[in-house]
């Protein structure tokens, strides 16, 4: 009876009474320490930023992760005064999060933005939309010389934005270099009027050496122009192109056919498809696949004879899922061609779109001078122009559609910031660098903390690891997710992974990605699974005496 006496009096305290000193005297009398557990989400207010004003600086925001994590708890704590261990409350809130540049590099040589794309998709493919990626890689090159009557082709282009400029090159043939010149041709003028002539005739991607005549009063009659093709415009580039030479050569209907009447003996199949198609079957699953050597084989059939020592560069359709081009850079010896890759470091930022590697658009200091700015960057009073900008250059954007966006931007000190913007059939919106997100938080030992789950998705080298190493373990499962980059999962199936072997993948990819995990460390692993169609799982696990474990 005065046990039950005593609990009345707790409730009628936890109603009228806001002392928290008192509630934690009914506490320690009854010993009933961490009475509740409570499960919760909450979004912040605005009247929940406005109490830690002095810390946000009276934003509505966290400038960092790092500082959620340190006002939240104590948030938390005033909220939820009587939760106990094993409570876990999701907090939605605003968090200062501007996209990030990821760096990789490829293997592999790559010859345009549709190579990009087919490398990505198959070694990131956990990308979400949006993702920035500055991908290094051996580019191909070809290139270009321009004559006297290029230059009057590109003045003719020219004349109406630059007519003193432009009238000089239709008289001479060049590019007056000269700065003090008021027929000045500046960089940007240069590689404005190039994309304007030669623009259509590279595929989005391709990286071109460019050689052009010029006067700079000196004796200097010719400058080369390294540039990329990003399907907006040609971006300059600061790599040494030496011995880049080569003769164009793309391939005509005339030649898929001579190709497929040649080769219709030796390789039926993919014989047939090309002259059916007019492209080259490149996955190597397909019936029909055109390997590297089976593609040298067609070229040699249907390249010029040529002299000793030159070099080609030959451009044909490819199907890899969709059909897009290819340049393969080809010498020519002892009466045939031979691979012989003319190639080039590059570093392009590249952004994912609705599923697919797009070039953002790259604001350059030519838009910043149309603009009228003094700098070449944006800023707070201005950043508004580049949704106007992009409503001219994207005339025929639906509602829904997404632009890629690459562009300084002036806040104390000019960065390089990524981002996209949205089209909402009127206008653009650039998405704000300040985002809602949720993260969990839970009460151990006495206080409220981060809980330190890492979210992480398998990537194609983490399935190329778990192969290598299963292969003499599970050889049929092992082989089977390696080809696919699935794991099957329907029981009975002679390459099901069960959770136990998956447990077995897991421990050998986190010891290798993450080998100083401490203690405790817990970790959300989302991977492709088969079970009929491919669908993504996840699975939690946790590191529990230096060996992962699943969560209980």
């Amino acid at each position: 009876m005065k046990r039950f006496f005593k609990l009345l009096m707790l409730l009628a305290v936890i109603s009228f009474v806001a002392c928290e000193n008192e509630l934690d005297d009914v506490y320690n009398e009854l010993n009933l320490d961490n009475i509740v557990v409570g499960v919760e989400t909450y979004t912040f207010t605005s009247e929940d930023y406005a109490e830690y004003e002095d810390e946000l600086g009276g934003e509505e925001f966290f400038e960092t992760q790092d500082q959620a994590d340190e006002i939240i708890p104590d948030f938390l704590a005033d909220k939820y005064p009587v939760w106990g261990e094993g409570s876990l409350v999701n907090v939605t809130y605003n968090l200062f999060d501007e996209t990030v540049l990821e760096t990789m590099t490829a293997s592999g040589i790559l010859s345009n933005l549709g190579g990009i794309d087919s490398y990505l998709s198959s070694n990131y493919e956990t990308a979400p939309d949006g993702t920035f990626v500055e991908l290094t890689y051996d580019a191909t090159i070809l290139s270009n010389t321009l004559s006297d009557g290029d230059i009057e082709d590109i003045a003719i282009r020219m004349v109406t934005e630059y007519p003193e400029a432009a009238q000089s090159a239709d008289r001479f043939g060049n590019f007056d270099r000269r700065s003090s010149n008021p027929a000045y041709w500046s960089d940007t003028m240069i590689l404005e009027g190039l994309y304007r002539y030669l623009g259509e005739e590279y595929s989005v991607g391709q990286v071109v050496v460019i050689t052009f005549p010029i006067y700079d009063g000196g004796t200097n009659f010719s400058e080369t122009f390294v540039v990329m093709n990003n399907g907006y415009k040609f971006l300059k580039l600061d790599v040494d192109a030496t011995g880049s030479d080569a003769i164009e050569y793309t391939l005509t209907d005339s030649d898929y056919d001579t190709i497929a009447a040649d080769l219709a003996t030796a390789y039926p199949g993919p014989a047939a498809n090309v002259g059916r198609f007019g492209s080259f079957d490149v996955r190597s699953s397909s019936s029909n696949y055109w390997s590297d050597a089976m593609l040298l084989e067609a070229l040699n059939i249907v390249l010029p004879a040529a002299s000793e020592g030159d070099v080609y560069a030959v451009t044909y359709l490819i199907y890899n899922g969709s059909v897009t081009t290819e340049t393969k850079t080809l010498l020519y010896t002892s009466g045939a061609y031979v691979e012989n890759e003319t190639t080039v470091e590059v570093s392009p930022v590249v952004a994912k779109n609705d599923g697919d590697w797009v070039f953002p658009y790259t604001f350059t200091r030519a838009d910043f001078d149309m603009f009228g700015f003094r700098f070449p960057n944006f800023s707070s009073s201005n950043i508004y122009i580049l949704d106007i900008h992009l409503k001219d250059l994207f005339p025929y954007a639906q509602a829904g559609d997404v632009a890629m966006v690459q562009y300084d931007y002036f806040s104390g000190g000019v960065s390089t910031k990524y981002g996209h913007s949205v089209f909402d059939g009127d206008n653009w919106h650039l998405t704000p660098d300040v985002i809602q997100t949720s993260f969990q938080y839970g009460f151990e030992d006495g206080e409220w903390v981060p809980d330190n789950t890492i979210v992480y998705a398998l990537l194609s080298a983490d399935i190329a690891l778990i192969e290598s190493t299963f292969i003499d373990i599970y050889p049929g499962p092992a082989d089977n997710v390696g080809f696919f980059g699935s794991f099957d999962r329907r029981p009975g199936s002679g390459n099901f992974w069960s959770d136990a072997m998956l447990l077995e993948a897991f421990n050998v990819v986190l010891d290798a990605r993450d080998p100083g995990a401490e203690e405790g460390q817990k970790y959300s692993l989302t991977f492709l699974t088969y079970i009929g169609s491919t669908v993504p799982e996840t699975k939690l696990v946790i590191k529990v005496d230096g060996e992962w474990v699943y969560q209980e």
